[in-house]
């Protein structure tokens, strides 16, 4: 019962924040409301981080460690050298960032939170890049 209810609001946490990029950018009529955003989404460009460890708590215990492989959205090639130029930093942030959500996790939730972890993450990198710089994080678990 808790699992149908973890995913049900998961997909609506989803969906509501996908109806606001839907009214937000396309101004709800299906066409970009400024030209400019959607030449400047046309070819973004991808850094690809280290992998990263993030600690899983299980029932309030340390339980293993899980394997990030993070990806950085950025708008073109002059953010991915602010980017790479500032890797250490953004390691170290995201590091901690990690580290912080497995100590403010339910003792009771059994899936990794995905969507807190980018919102996480991505403000992390505003705070060592400044904002606007990277776009979104993309996250994978790795094998």
């Amino acid at each position: 019962m808790k699992k149908i209810l973890i995913i049900v609001v998961a997909l609506a946490v989803l969906g509501g924040g996908g109806f606001f990029a839907w009214t937000k950018f396309m101004g709800g009529g299906g066409k970009p409301v400024d030209g400019s955003l959607q030449a400047s989404r046309a070819d973004p460009v991808y850094v690809e981080m280290e992998p990263l460890t993030a600690p899983f708590i299980r029932d309030g215990k340390f339980a293993q460690y899980v394997v990030l492989v993070v990806n950085l959205e950025v708008a073109n090639d002059t953010n991915a050298e602010i980017v790479q130029s500032e890797m250490p930093r953004l390691r170290d942030a995201f590091v901690r960032e990690l580290h912080a959500l497995a100590a403010m996790r339910p003792a009771d939730q059994r899936l990794i939170n995905v969507a807190r972890v980018k919102a996480r993450l991505l403000a992390g990198a505003n705070r060592v890049t400044g904002p606007g710089v990277v776009r979104d994080v993309l996250i994978q678990l790795a094998h």
